[in-house]
């Protein structure tokens, strides 16, 4: 009996961790293609909008961001943001509190009475 309980933990055990490296191999590619897809998107606005001008000058700034993350998703995955957001929440941790309490306030707002 206590042979059989050792081998369904085994067995669950290793289930799960499949399940854990299956969601992080699939979280790394939604991180890629999203930075494939900001990419995109920042050509799209480069071309799309003026270059010159206070619209221009505006584009650019906005296009550049975009490229950015876009180049951080890529390189970092998610992983990358998953250690750099632990490092901020350990740098931050007062701050960190105030932005959940607030989240969470105002997600308790939009719910319906």
């Amino acid at each position: 009996m206590e042979q059989e309980k050792q081998s369904l933990e085994e067995s669950i055990g290793s289930t799960l961790k499949r399940a854990a490296n299956d969601t992080a191999a699939s979280a790394e590619s939604i991180s890629e293609q999203a930075g494939e897809a900001l990419g995109s998107a920042a050509e799209n606005l480069r071309r799309g909008l003026p270059e010159s001008g206070t619209a221009g000058e505006a584009a650019a700034a906005i296009s550049s961001g975009v490229t950015q993350t876009a180049d951080y998703l890529q390189t970092e995955g998610m992983s990358g943001m998953v250690e750099d957001l632990e490092v901020l929440i350990r740098r931050y941790p007062l701050h960190t509190l105030l932005v959940g309490v607030g989240c969470g306030y105002l997600l308790s707002r939009l719910r319906p009475d």
